[in-house]
């Protein structure tokens, strides 16, 4: 395969062969004009003709439409020389001149006379009426006036005679703009010559240079060259035979030696040259403004450059000024000399400062520069830095950040950078990172450098499940920084009481802590929010103090464009005292780009957040939607025991489970290794208590009560009593009170109580008040469920709610209450369909089936009126076909007590077992009864 086999398949060819046909039928000078960029195979479409154009008989002169200078009339010349060797070279002025050999100088020739072209004319119609001519002129753009005058003068001559002209052309000129005769453009057959497409590309690389290409690679070589074909040859020339990474294809694209280069840069004029040179400079969508001063031009002078670098193939035919394809930019800027190029960058840098371009442009310029130690670039290269990592586009950022410490710092700004970047590079490569930053710690001799180090380095070790090692370095900090840094041991220490906090470590803090902390506190803004951060934490775990909890988490947040690492603690915060439009508002301005992967672990911090808000709301399809990429994303880590990757993979298992996904949750528990003994740290009791979660709805209460109870112990051990840390008291009193076990679900349920009053949220008090409600029995247990439906409708809490309301139906339900009890039901079922709760929606309308008001039912058996609620709930799922443990499960009742209410139904009913229920009892509701 060549490439003009691609570029002639079988559509073009027969365009071509149908205007050979045309031609050869004497129907007037058939035409086809070839258009495409240079490189793209106009050349070799013209060639397929003229050996189609041989093949069917015609007598074909190809040349090439250049003309040297001093040479009118050459194309001329070559094309009826090819025709007719018989024709003798005429006298100067008079006749006929034949083309001088290749190679040798062509005399000046004054211009053609008119005879002299009638004569060229009438010497190829002689050849055509003696045989069918095809005359193929490339690059017909550049005939010279004498040529372009004897071409129309032959085209009108030869109305009637079998004559074939095929031409190439660029591809931007208007029929109107074309140089050659108005009448031969157009009654042409037109061809527009395109690219390669993505899927072709891997083929061509195989068939012309022996590269393999996966999809990616093919895909990158697609967006370097546009698929043109000559390029694609220039840009795999040196990987023949080989299977090129895609770094390896970038950095063959920077490399100023590229085979056919010259086919697009030979013979540029040095201003076309320079002005193609500012825009490779400055970029895409250049101005032609910027483009023209950074050249040394005026937009004058630099506009007909333009319209030349479009006509070459070079600069797309638009503005702003961009290359047609990165490989040109790449070709044109690789050729400028490392020392031009750092000016060049430089000064289109205090081009972009002085016009108000934005510090984005301004540091990208300075970053490909390199250092030039000049005290203006470090703070657009900083602000371009935080604009790239807020919209979530972190390479860009680091690579900002880089730049920056090229450059000559002071010592406090330096070590600020190298802790923004070890944040960047913490979340792809810690481990490199760590070394990095502990290095820089060590070495430092301002004590705030320092101390700086520490903070980042203890925060990256913690991120990266490592709270000991983190604790260790802060302490390391502290003893090598002496007493007489009072100021950096204060904030080594406040840090460090954070980082305890932040999840059960071998310390205990002391009660007081914030409190002697808060004596001794600096005065910079920083550390107040700092110190805010702490109290909001203390203040939650002690669960004593709703109010000051919230007000330290605002402290913590609020006066800061980029809350930063104080994000986490001051939100989780707002979420447990379920102020949670007002987290979800903090992190919305801490995460500009929804949909932007994370560069960092904050990133994943901030985008965990947004899911339990969504949970606490009771959104299971909106939180699954917000999980679900970052838990794929973070897998690895997951298995690596990374906590912020453990909490989201946790919390996605959790969320599955409630959306009755419970396999997929199981699965995503053992694939992240989380399914099987779990050590202390700062993540477990989160991860224990979402598993919990997916246990119960698996159905192993056993195991969920397990988990829970783990969790309970490391929450003692860390002195945490606050249920809105996780409510674990209340879970399993529920799961307890399901087994037949009331006296231990009690006091569970009631020491939850306590501190829910304490705390005081409508969420974490209605919540205690359900599982209470579930230990008690007969008037007290339905009492209890309406305070806690009551409580909790005023919570957002509506996955709890609709649980809540769910116990209640069924409490009245077995009261002999139905109306209520539809009520109830009718409102929970609407409640988990809105939450996205399939498990409950299934239990609300199972307990509904077996709903059956027998005092009101006019198709009740008499016998059924001697049945208590439970025995008629019992043998309603019983005659919809349901098994035993079934049965227990959907009523929170032990398998035992069931086949207890069953033989005693039976004895009242007269029968011996489920075979004879059909025989005595209505068909349930919705099942074929008529009930509504």
């Amino acid at each position: 395969m060549t490439s003009v086999d691609r570029i002639g398949h079988a559509r073009e060819r027969a365009r071509l062969l149908a205007v050979i046909d045309r031609a050869r039928g004497g129907r007037g000078p058939a035409s086809i004009v070839i258009r495409g960029e240079r490189g793209i195979g106009k050349s070799a479409l013209l060639g397929e003709f003229a050996s189609l154009a041989a093949d069917a008989g015609f007598r074909v002169s190809a040349v090439s439409a250049g003309t040297q200078p001093g040479d009118p009339l050459g194309a001329a010349l070559r094309v009826v020389s090819r025709l007719d060797a018989r024709c003798a070279e005429p006298a100067e002025g008079t006749a006929l001149h034949r083309p001088a050999p290749a190679g040798e100088p062509v005399p000046h020739r004054a211009a053609p006379s008119e005879e002299v072209l009638r004569e060229l004319v009438e010497t190829v119609c002689r050849q055509a009426r003696r045989t069918p001519v095809a005359i193929c002129l490339d690059d017909a753009g550049h005939l010279d006036p004498w040529s372009l005058h004897w071409l129309s003068g032959l085209y009108s001559a030869a109305s009637d005679l079998p004559l074939a002209i095929a031409l190439t052309g660029g591809d931007i000129a208007a029929a109107d703009q074309d140089p050659w005769p108005p009448a031969l453009a157009a009654a042409a057959e037109h061809i527009a010559l395109s690219g390669l497409e993505p899927e072709e590309v891997g083929a061509f690389a195989a068939a012309y240079r022996n590269v393999p290409l996966d999809t990616p690679t093919a895909q990158l070589c697609h967006e370097l060259t546009g698929g043109n074909p000559a390029l694609l040859l220039s840009l795999l020339a040196c990987h023949t035979g080989t299977a090129p990474t895609a770094d390896a294809l970038r950095d063959t694209a920077a490399s100023a030696v590229l085979p056919g280069a010259d086919r697009w840069l030979a013979g540029l004029g040095g201003a076309a040259l320079g002005l193609a040179r500012a825009v490779a400079v400055l970029g895409p969508q250049a101005e032609i403004t910027q483009c023209a001063e950074l050249a040394g031009l005026s937009v004058r002078e630099a506009l007909p450059l333009v319209d030349e670098l479009v006509a070459r193939s070079l600069f797309a035919n638009r503005t702003p000024l961009s290359f047609r394809h990165p490989l040109l930019a790449g070709m044109v800027i690789s050729r400028v000399p490392a020392g031009t190029r750092a000016a060049l960058h430089l000064t289109a840098a205090g081009i972009l400062r002085d016009g108000h371009f934005g510090a984005t442009h301004v540091a990208r310029q300075l970053v490909a520069a390199g250092p030039l130690g000049l005290a203006w670039t470090v703070r657009p290269l900083r602000i371009a830095a935080n604009q790239l990592e807020r919209e979530g586009r972190h390479e860009e950022a680091a690579g900002h950040l880089r730049g920056m410490l090229r450059e000559r710092l002071r010592p406090r700004v330096r070590s600020s950078v190298q802790c923004q970047l070890a944040a960047l590079d913490g979340f792809a490569a810690p481990d490199s990172a760590v070394r990095r930053l502990d290095a820089a710690r060590r070495e430092a001799d301002d004590p705030r450098c320092a101390t700086d180090y520490a903070v980042a380095l203890g925060t990256l070790l913690a991120e990266c499940g490592r709270p000991e090692d983190a604790v260790a370095v802060l302490d390391d900090t502290a003893e090598r920084l002496g007493p007489q840094a009072a100021a950096q041991r204060w904030r080594l220490r406040l840090r460090k009481a954070l980082l305890c906090l932040g999840g059960p470590v071998p310390s205990v803090l002391p009660a007081d802590l914030p409190d002697s902390l808060a004596a001794q506190a600096p005065s910079d803004d920083e550390a107040r929010r700092e110190l805010s951060a702490l109290r909001a934490v203390h203040a939650l775990r002690d669960g004593t103090d709703r109010d000051a909890a919230v007000g330290h988490a605002r402290g913590a947040l609020t006066g800061s464009e980029d809350p930063g690492r104080l994000l986490w603690h001051g939100c989780e915060v707002l979420i447990r005292a379920d102020e949670l439009a007002e987290a979800w508002s903090y992190c919305s301005r801490a995460r500009l780009l929804d949909q932007s992967r994370p560069g960092t672990w904050g990133d994943v911090g901030v985008g965990l957040l947004r899911a339990l808000v969504l949970y606490a709301r009771g959104s299971l399809t909106a939180a699954d939607a917000a999980l679900t990429p970052l838990a794929d994303l973070l897998r690895p880590a997951a298995e690596a025991a990374r906590p912020p990757a453990t909490l989201t993979v946790a919390a996605l298992a959790e969320v599955r489970a409630q959306t009755g996904a419970t396999d997929a949750a199981l699965a995503l528990l053992a694939d992240c290794g989380l399914d099987g003994e779990l050590p202390a740290r700062q993540d477990t009791v989160a991860v224990l208590g979402a598993r919990a979660a997916v246990w119960e709805q698996a159905g192993d209460t056993a195991r969920a009560l397990e988990d829970l109870y783990a969790a309970g112990r490391l929450l003692a051990d860390s002195r945490v009593r606050n249920p809105a840390v996780l409510p674990w008291r209340s879970r399993a009193a529920r799961l307890l009170a399901s087994l037949g076990n009331l006296t231990e679900a009690s006091g569970l349920a009631a020491a939850e109580w306590e501190d829910a009053r304490r705390w005081g949220t409508p969420r974490a008090v209605g919540t205690a008040q359900h599982a209470l409600a579930l230990t008690e029995t007969g008037g007290r247990r339905l009492r209890r469920l309406a305070t806690a439906v009551e409580t909790l409708a005023h919570s957002p809490a509506r996955l709890e709610l609709a649980y809540a309301r769910r116990d209640l139906g069924a409490a009245l339900s077995e009261a002999g209450r139905a109306d209520a009890a539809r009520t109830e039901f009718r409102a929970a079922l609407s409640l988990a369909k809105s939450c996205g709760a399939q498990p409950l929606v299934r239990h609300v309308l199972a307990d509904r089936e077996c709903l059956w008001p027998v005092v009101d039912d006019d198709r009740g058996s008499p016998a059924l009126s001697g049945l208590t609620p439970q025995e008629q709930r019992i043998l309603g799922l019983a005659r919809a076909g349901h098994t035993n443990k079934a049965i227990a499960g959907k009523l929170f009742v032990t398998v035992r007590t069931v086949e207890f209410h069953l033989s005693g139904a039976y004895r009242k009913l007269g029968i011996s077992g489920r075979d004879q229920l059909a025989d005595v009892i209505p068909a349930p509701l919705g099942t074929g009864g008529g009930r509504a």
